[in-house]
């Protein structure tokens, strides 16, 4: 789906349906109901095209005439309650940033979405490529005439907090999950609703990474993966905006680890080597090198394998003069020398080599 290209011009184009074809639709579902619906392909490029917003009826008609589970509808969120990806997965765009945080709040929040949204391995593997390829960064200041302007106390404030929590042992921020939750949806708001520079846009998009990530993986040690996974792509997209290619890498890093613990050791492997495109830290290579062997290993490929622990020992060894980034801060000599590629990638503990 291209970054222009609504919601509902996307589902319908998914399903083949002209607007004549959606208005026939719509119409039935209020007839179920022993009601009348007045659309037609003229209303329909209204929503589409002009931005106009559907009453909450013609959404449940909508929802019903894509055959969309009810439970989706949500008329004040017009049109971000309607799927819009392949596989769902948010393509890269100028706005992209808020429309996977959405998705993926939305879809860690509801089940019903959550077996709607399931995600594809093949999307995963194209929005890693859009990614190498250097796909064009989220626009990071907004000129909404009624936005707040946001003030550098603001961010600052939820910069400590987000960093107390992340300072938590693992199995101490189980107790505060609605609280990250709460956090992450605040951050998105703020990029979505408010305004701001540049500098405090990078800061609301450094954060809304970080915090995604660390929800993923809350939701990952749950057993939740499709909101996991929805979450590590929405950390991608806001790591992306920022222009930090070593904190993206790190994103595609976490889903080619959920991957490889689904067994799916061959898009594990391409989410890897995507992300080994743009990687730049020595240590943050090492690491992902290090995934990529043991993904490797686990399809039989030794000699590939091999190559790709050599380069993991070389890249540990190289000294950048600059710090390591925090995902990749524990890589050392003695993880790699306790590495054993007979061991499936995903068997270890989450987080790990």
């Amino acid at each position: 789906m291209s970054e222009s290209t609504h919601p509902l011009t996307y589902q319908r184009d998914l399903r083949g349906l002209t607007r004549v074809d959606l208005a026939d639709l719509i119409r039935v579902a209020a007839r179920r109901r022993g009601l009348r619906s007045g659309v037609d392909k003229q209303r329909i490029r209204k929503w589409e095209v002009l931005g106009v917003m559907p009453d909450a009826a013609n959404q449940i008609y909508i929802a019903e005439a894509l055959d969309l589970p009810i439970e989706l509808v949500e008329p004040d969120t017009w049109p971000h309650w309607l799927p819009l990806s392949d596989g769902g997965v948010v393509p890269f765009g100028s706005s992209s940033s808020v429309t996977a945080l959405r998705e993926a709040l939305k879809t860690a929040m509801d089940p019903q979405r959550r077996a709607v949204l399931a995600l594809s391995g093949s999307a995963l593997t194209a929005l890693a490529g859009s990614w190498a390829g250097g796909a064009q960064p989220a626009t990071l200041v907004t000129h909404l005439s009624d936005g707040t302007l946001v003030g550098d106390d603001t961010v600052t404030m939820l910069e400590d907090s987000v960093r107390r929590l992340n300072a938590l042992a693992t199995d101490q921020r189980q107790h505060f999950a609605a609280l990250m939750d709460a956090h992450l949806t605040t951050v998105t708001n703020l990029i979505g609703h408010s305004r701001y520079d540049r500098t405090t846009g990078l800061r609301l998009h450094l954060l809304a990474s970080t915090l995604a990530q660390t929800v993923a993986w809350h939701r990952f040690d749950h057993g939740r993966h499709t909101a996991a996974g929805q979450l590590w792509i929405a950390a991608l997209h806001s790591a992306h905006a920022t222009n930090d290619t070593d904190l993206g890498a790190a994103m595609l890093g976490d889903l080619a680890y959920q991957a490889a613990w689904r067994r799916d050791h061959a898009i594990a492997a391409s989410l890897l080597q995507h992300a080994l495109v743009r990687t730049e830290h020595p240590a943050a290579r090492s690491l992902l090198h290090l995934r990529l062997a043991r993904t490797l290993a686990a399809q039989g490929e030794k000699r590939a394998a091999l190559r790709a622990l050599t380069a993991a020992e070389h890249h540990l060894g190289v000294s950048s003069g600059i710090p390591r980034p925090t995902w990749c801060a524990w890589m050392s000599e003695a993880v790699m020398r306790s590495v054993n590629l007979s061991q499936p990638e995903g068997v270890s503990t989450p987080q790990g080599a």
